[in-house]
C-alpha cells in the first residue's frame, strides 16, 4: 500500500549528526513513510550509521551515486524514485519536531494544496539558541501571488519544511546541474511554483535547520558559488518574462542582489563580471540599474553601499 509519505534525505560528510536527523524522523507522531537515503559518495561514515538504521526497518531506502554530484542531484535521485503520495526534503544535520508530519500532512488534505510549507527554527547547537524564521504568502496562493511572495522576500524558497505532492516534482523535467552550490532551493522551488494550483502556509514550526557556528558572514564566497547565484538570478528574470506581473518585483530582486554582490567586491575575486555577462543579467547590474528598477530611496542606498563606502 503507498505511504502517505516520502522523506528524501541526502547524505554527504554528516556521520556527527545524520543519527539525530533519521530519530526525529522514527520519533513523528504519523508512521505511514518511506525513507529515501541517497548517499552521494560520502567519505566519512555517515552511511555505516544509516544503514544500521536501514537493517532494522524495512520502510528505509538506499540510493548510491558513484560519483559525488552535489546537493541538486541528489535531491533529484531522491524524489525521482519516491513512492509516497506526498513527499518532503530533509538535510541530514538537520532535524524534524515530532509533528511536523502529521501537521503538514492534515493541511494538505484539508487544503488539496500542492505544497504545504511550515515555520523553520534555526537551531544554534552550541547554546541551544533557536529563531524562528517566518514566511507569509499575503498575496494569494496560486503560482503568481507565490512569485510575488518570494521576490518580495517574504516567503523563503527554502525546500526543507514544506511538503509537496509527490507527482508535482515526478510529471515535469526541470532544469538541475551539478555540484550548485548557492541557491540551489530556489533553483529548483521557483520551478515548480510555475505548476502549482495551490501553496499554503502553516504558522507552525515544521523543521530545524541546524546553524553553524564556525561559518562566517566574512568567508568569501568562490567563483562556483557566484555562478550558482548569477543563475539562479537568470532562472527569476526568465520566468518574470513569461508572467509580466511579476517583471518589476523580479526586476527589483535581480538588481538588488547583483549589487550587493558588487559592493562585496565580487567583480574583483570571483568572475562576477562575466557571469553577469554571460547569463544576460548585465541590464541589472550598471551603474543606472539601480536606480532603473529600484525605488529612489533604496537606489540611494544601494549607490552609497556600492560606490562610496567601497572608497
Amino acid at each position: 500500500m503507498r505511504k502517505k509519505i516520502s522523506v528524501v534525505v541526502p547524505v554527504y560528510n554528516v556521520e556527527k549528526y545524520v543519527g539525530k536527523c533519521l530519530e526525529s524522523i522514527l520519533h513523528q507522531t504519523m508512521q505511514d513513510f518511506e525513507v529515501i537515503v541517497v548517499d552521494d559518495c560520502s567519505p566519512d561514515g555517515s552511511m555505516t550509521v544509516v544503514k544500521s538504521y536501514a537493517d532494522k526497518d524495512p520502510r528505509f531506502r538506499i540510493v548510491t551515486h558513484e560519483v559525488n554530484r552535489g546537493l541538486m542531484q541528489a535531491r533529484k535521485s531522491g524524489y525521482s524514485v519516491a513512492e509516497g503520495e506526498y513527499l518532503m526534503f530533509l538535510d541530514s544535520d538537520d532535524f524534524l519536531p515530532s509533528d511536523a508530519m502529521e501537521a503538514m500532512y492534515a493541511e494538505a488534505l484539508r487544503t488539496s494544496a500542492d505544497v504545504v510549507s511550515g515555520e523553520l527554527i534555526l537551531f544554534y547547537p552550541e547554546t541551544g539558541k533557536e529563531v524562528r524564521r517566518t514566511s507569509c504568502l499575503k498575496y494569494g496562493s496560486d503560482s503568481i501571488a507565490v512569485y510575488k511572495s518570494l521576490l518580495l522576500s517574504e516567503y523563503h524558497h527554502n525546500l526543507c519544511g514544506k511538503l509537496f505532492k509527490t507527482n508535482i516534482l515526478q510529471s515535469f523535467e526541470y532544469k538541475t546541474l551539478e555540484h550548485f552550490t548557492n541557491g540551489e532551493d530556489g533553483y529548483l522551488f521557483y520551478q515548480v511554483v510555475e505548476h502549482v494550483k495551490e501553496v499554503v502556509h502553516l504558522e507552525k514550526p515544521v523543521y530545524y535547520y541546524l546553524q553553524n557556528m564556525q561559518s562566517s558572514s566574512k568567508v568569501r564566497l568562490g567563483g562556483n558559488a557566484i555562478r550558482s547565484i548569477c543563475l539562479l538570478n537568470q532562472l527569476r528574470i526568465e520566468i518574470a518574462d513569461r508572467h509580466p506581473e511579476i517583471k518589476p518585483y523580479a526586476c527589483q530582486q535581480v538588481t538588488r542582489v547583483l549589487n550587493f554582490l558588487y559592493s562585496k567586491g565580487y567583480d574583483k575575486d570571483a568572475g562576477l563580471d562575466s557571469y553577469v555577462k554571460e547569463f544576460g543579467l548585465s541590464d541589472y547590474a550598471s551603474f543606472s540599474s539601480a536606480f532603473k528598477h529600484l525605488p529612489f530611496a533604496q537606489a540611494c542606498k544601494v549607490f552609497i553601499k556600492r560606490y562610496l563606502l567601497k572608497r
